[in-house]
Parts: C-alpha cells; structure tokens; sequence
C-alpha cells in the first residue's frame, strides 16, 4: 500500500485502541493486526508501531515456500507458516521482555535469509500478517484488530503487487477459509477499515 492509502481515522483508532491495551496492565501486550492480503495490514501496523514506539513482527517473516509449493487444492492457511518458529524465535521472547532474533523468509531468494533479524523489545509488540491471529498463537496474544477492506479494493492492490505468473488462486481459497471459519469478522476486538480514503464498503 502506498502512503495516501489508509483514512488517517483508521490509524487513529488502532492507536487509541493499543494505548488503552498497553495501559491496562505493567506486563508485554501483543497485538496481532490480522486480515486478507492487501488489506492494509502491514501499513497499519508500521504506522501504529512508529506512532506507540512498538516492536513489530511480521508474520511473512515466517513463511514456508515449500507449503505453497505442494499445495493439493485443500491447504490451510496456517500452513503456509511455520507458526512454531514464530512462537519459538519471536513472540515468546518478546513477551517477557527479550530480543527476538530469527533468520526471515527472503522473498526474492525463495529461502530463509543468510542476515539474522533483531526485534528490540518494547512494552507494545504488534505481529502482523495473515494467521497472526490463528489459534496456535492466541495464548500469546492479547488483543486483535482486524483489517477490513472492500474485496474489489484489496484484489486490485494485490494485481498491482503480483506478477500474472505468479498468481494463486489456492491462497486466495485458503485464505477465505481462514477468515470464515477460523477467524470470523466478529471474533477481533476491533475492526479498522483499509479503505483509501473516500472509498467505503
């Protein structure tokens, strides 16, 4: 997403939201900011981590090239990460107070990164991406918001991201799955629109 593609009262309320968390309790708060692909999910989350001076984590750090690889027309979402490596090397430590360090996926090289990433640790951690609130990370997360963003919107952004080539339509069915039966609209503490501004639902 570029600059001008998130409503200024999106980040807004994200942020009145992750301040009132934080303030609520003297230990680590985790955040996850989950939601399709080319919702606006990590805009908000830089943006909101610039804004409350948190760690971010991102959930395509911790992607397996080999799940979309083998997929059988039936691939869950979840397993297109290695959500025990992110619990393991990122939230775990983070949570009570510790750098995170981990070797993330190098998007252009199709393998994990040979340069190790350090996440400092803050008071607010926000880990963001899709399955960022999948069940095998919710006892390590506090709170959720959820990215809402029209699907003509997102499709467009995601035609302007992905090559034709490397188009999939089994991660888009996966990730519709996700969202309808795994994490529902309705289960998130909170909704923020990934609308451009002037566009709406």
């Amino acid at each position: 997403m570029g600059g001008d593609d998130l409503a200024g009262e999106a980040l807004e309320l994200a942020a009145a939201a992750a301040s009132l968390w934080c303030g609520a309790t003297s230990a680590v708060t985790v955040v996850a900011v989950d939601g399709h692909g080319a919702s606006g999910k990590t805009t908000l989350a830089g943006r909101l981590c610039d804004l409350c001076e948190a760690s971010l984590v991102h959930t395509d750090d911790f992607f397996i090239p080999e799940a979309a690889a083998g997929g059988d027309g039936g691939q869950a979402i979840g397993s297109y990460y290695d959500l025990a490596r992110l619990r393991r090397e990122a939230l775990g430590p983070l949570r009570v107070g510790r750098e995170a360090v981990y070797r993330p996926y190098d998007w252009d090289s199709g393998r994990l990164s040979d340069e190790y990433t350090h996440v400092t640790p803050a008071r607010l951690v926000v880990v963001e991406g899709v399955c960022s609130s999948a069940p095998a990370l919710r006892d390590l997360v506090d709170k959720t918001i959820y990215v809402k963003t029209p699907e003509a919107e997102r499709l467009s952004r995601l035609r302007g991201l992905i090559a034709p080539e490397d188009w999939d339509d089994e991660w888009l069915r996966a990730e519709r799955r996700y969202f309808a039966d795994i994490a529902p609209e309705e289960s998130f503490d909170i909704v923020i629109s990934g609308a451009a501004p002037g566009k709406h639902d």
